[in-house]
């Protein structure tokens, strides 16, 4: 399972471009910039130059958030990153070979974080994890993990130019951030009178989301209920949707028998229209215990107007082309439906940015903006605040199907109660 992640966060990782799109931004507290630094790696003596950026520079990066989120104006990156080999040079004392590069990468930052940010990143990967102790990982005793990778952490014995790099890096705002922009609240509504949403929540322990959400004493499971009860409390009726309705709409010939997760339907009607939310509960990982959840990710991709996803980021794995091959049904966005996507977990921009847009690209679309809004949030957001987070992205829709009220961008991203440098993509 390890192995499965860091080659999804690899794969995150090495998507390098020669340019970044520039996509509209908003965020009450945080912004997009350009940002450049020259980092430096040890590398094997027989290291071919054409295995230097994805066995060492790649790797390299899989430490870049956790700094990044553990300072205290907060950063991340978007997986856009390019690099250039400047050449290499030998340790004149210990004779280790390095190799130099410039990296150029689009990131969300802080406010109150101008002119340059700092970067820090091991400089010897084989022994890094011997060397780091779990003082050196942001909840070190929990997850002794590259995304959370902190060697100016309290208690961390790390030397800073021996054990890792310590640089700054350039900051070049990019687009001002939006005002007065709004999502697309017609065009929410499909071809056949509906608004369809998914509202996933998935469990932080996995063995507790094959516990009923009723029953499990789950930081998500209480977040489920929590959004259960606004939605009965917004007028919607509710039924629960078998397992065997599940699976025949999925087109998987998957089992979901032994993970099959829980997922009621809520309805209500307005003038004019039909507004159907499914709200999911269960395991949302890599693997055969999260086909429940990726068969709904398939619902929302191709009927839904709304996808909201709280639960771990899984490091980039919860692509949609990933999701298709394990459930062995093909999983294709809508292109010619307006859809919000939101997801709420560790630096989802970082992981869920570029890759979903890029499935609502077409001939028309060549950037998949027109049709789609993407929330994320910048850093490792809490189990507490994901309730928060889908009340208050689905209410405007609601309010806006009840009553004609429209509440902007800027105002849905200002009413969140905790700040995890979320903001919305694409709002053009």
């Amino acid at each position: 399972m390890l192995q499965r992640l860091l080659s999804a966060a690899l794969a995150s990782v090495l998507l390098l471009i020669t340019g970044s799109t520039a996509f509209a931004y908003y965020s009450k507290d945080s912004y997009e910039g350009d940002v450049t630094f020259t980092g430096r790696v040890e590398i094997a003596d027989d290291t071919p130059d054409f295995l230097i950026i994805p066995s060492y520079v790649s790797r390299q990066l899989l430490y870049l958030a956790g700094p990044l989120g553990a300072a205290p104006r907060k950063s991340a990156a978007k997986s856009d990153g390019h690099i250039d080999i400047l050449g290499k040079d030998r340790d004149s004392k210990t004779g280790k070979l390095y190799v130099r590069y410039r990296y150029t990468g689009t990131f969300v930052l802080d406010n109150e974080l101008q002119d340059v940010v700092k970067i820090r990143l091991p400089l010897h990967l084989e022994d890094i994890w011997e060397r780091s102790s779990d003082e050196c990982f942001s909840w070190g005793s929990i997850y002794r993990m590259a995304y959370f990778w902190n060697p100016s952490g309290k208690g961390c014995k790390l030397v800073d130019g021996v054990d890792y790099l310590s640089t700054d890096a350039a900051i070049v705002r990019k687009l001002a951030n939006t005002s007065n922009t709004m999502p697309a609240y017609e065009r929410l509504t499909d071809s056949n009178g509906e608004i369809r949403m998914v509202l996933a929540f998935g469990a932080d322990k996995d063995h507790k989301g094959k516990l009923p959400p009723d029953t499990s004493d789950d930081y998500n499971a209480a977040n489920y209920r929590d959004a259960r009860k606004f939605l009965l409390g917004q007028g919607f009726s509710a039924v629960t949707i078998p397992v065997d309705v599940r699976v025949r709409e999925c087109g998987t010939a998957k089992s979901l028998a032994t993970s099959p997760g829980y997922v009621e339907e809520f309805v209500r009607k307005d003038a004019g229209r039909k507004i159907v939310v499914r709200l999911f509960w269960g395991v949302a990982n890599i693997g055969d215990e999260s086909n429940a959840f990726f068969c709904m990710a398939k619902e929302a991709a191709e009927r839904g107007s709304v996808f909201l996803y709280s639960g771990h980021s899984r490091v980039g794995g919860l692509d949609l082309d990933y999701m298709s091959s394990q459930i062995g049904s093909p999983i294709k966005a809508n292109h010619s439906q307006y859809q919000i996507y939101g997801f709420f977990g560790c630096s989802s921009y970082s992981y869920y940015n570029l890759s979903y847009f890029a499935a609502k690209a077409s001939k028309a679309d060549p950037d998949g903006t027109k049709n789609a809004d993407i929330i994320t949030n910048g850093v490792t957001g809490s189990f507490y605040a994901m309730a928060d987070f889908s009340i208050k992205t689905v209410a405007p829709i609601l309010n806006w199907s009840a009553r004609g009220s429209r509440m902007s961008w800027q105002q849905i991203m200002g009413s969140y109660s905790k700040k995890f440098l979320t903001g919305v993509n694409g709002d053009e």
